[in-house]
């Protein structure tokens, strides 16, 4: 495959990878961009680097399109580790605190963790990837510097599957936690500690989707291992991230290239294609264009009321795409008021897609 048909053929496309535990979400960034010889990707949403799991890769254009693919709520698999707090808040850091918890406080925890459910506002954790000063907090924090981040939004949408047990004076509560875009889950282990007034951590995370994205899909690329590599005293490790049937540039290239998926299938809002999809046939065959050059479309009008039926009524975002001479086009597309009671199309992204989007 050639250097410009590998690029035409990546131009638009998202990667979805089991995270082993060890590396940064920005270090399998590194790897994606070593493997394909590329600086366009982008991930959409950090995971810790002890967390597992689902974490996407947009390449290319698709990287564009990371704003709606991290908006999306997340789910995760927790353990909350009840009797013990840490540096780091997860399991990686060093015990700061240690207190035996009997077990006829599991009740109380889980009705602690219960009533987290909803709207809160708390603080990330210190080590965690917010700037401070055009900084990592947690580069300021393992420098030994005190960092308090101001509290922010985070939603916790549902709590499933909840396993309380008690063993070795700790409680350990495993649950399955789905929370909006921004939410740490470090930083729920920690208000349940406040909350019950015993010191938490995070014991183990696993990242199980992003919206309609499951782990569990079969395009998700799984199998990689991280190895550590040797690093100076006090600086965090660093990994080579490999897959036994892909342990050199040109074989962890192919890899990418069968894993990765069109981004039009991944977009969290319906996506139309004008050119295919029979359902449409009454739209204008010029709209795809329009939209492809900015221009805004009276959504009202009697030209595109094929395009209305199609979608559903409480839509507020969709993507169409097809073709403009040699070069396939996806276009984000807002349904807007335009204050007059009037609806409009008002174009937000326009995507040059190569070979198809």
């Amino acid at each position: 495959m050639t250097a410009t048909k590998r690029e035409l053929d990546r131009a638009c496309s998202v990667l979805l990878i089991d995270k082993p535990a060890g590396p940064t979400s920005h270090e399998l960034v590194d790897w994606a961009r070593w493997s394909i010889r590329a600086r366009s990707v982008g991930h959409c949403g950090t995971l810790d680097p002890a967390a597992t799991g689902l974490l996407v890769l947009c390449l290319g254009a698709a990287t564009k399109l990371v704003p709606y693919l991290t908006a999306v709520a997340k789910t995760y698999r927790a353990r909350f580790v009840v009797g013990a707090a840490t540096t780091t808040a997860d399991a990686d850091g060093d015990e700061t605190q240690c207190v035996h918890v009997s077990p006829d406080r599991v009740q109380e925890i889980e009705t602690a963790l219960g009533g987290m459910v909803g709207a809160l506002r708390l603080r990330p954790p210190a080590f965690s990837a917010v700037r401070v000063g055009g900084r990592r907090a947690h580069e300021l924090a393992r420098e030994g510097e005190r960092v308090i981040l101001a509290h922010r939004s985070m939603t916790v949408h549902e709590l499933a599957d909840v396993r309380v047990a008690a063993a070795d004076g700790r409680v350990t509560v495993d649950a399955t936690v789905e929370v909006s875009k921004g939410s740490y889950i470090r930083s729920l282990a920690v208000e349940l500690g406040t909350r019950c007034d015993l010191p938490c951590h995070l014991g183990r995370l696993e990242r199980i989707s992003c919206g309609e994205i499951s782990l569990a899909d079969s395009a998700v690329l799984g199998g990689l291992v991280a190895s550590e590599l040797t690093t100076l005293p006090g600086r965090p490790p660093k990994w080579r991230i490999r897959r036994s049937d892909a342990l050199d540039r040109e074989s962890c290239d192919r890899l990418i290239a069968r894993y990765s998926v069109p981004a039009s299938t991944c977009l969290p809002f319906p996506v139309l294609d004008l050119a295919r999809d029979e359902r449409l046939l009454g739209t204008p065959s010029d709209v795809l264009e329009r939209i492809s050059r900015g221009q805004r479309l009276d959504w009202d009008g009697d030209d595109l009321c094929t395009l209305r039926d199609v979608l559903p009524r409480d839509c507020a975002r969709f993507a169409v795409q097809g073709r403009l001479a040699d070069d396939g086009v996806l276009s984000i597309v807002q349904i807007l008021d335009d204050g007059q009671g009037r609806g409009i199309l008002a174009p937000e992204r326009v995507l040059r897609t190569g070979l198809g989007a």
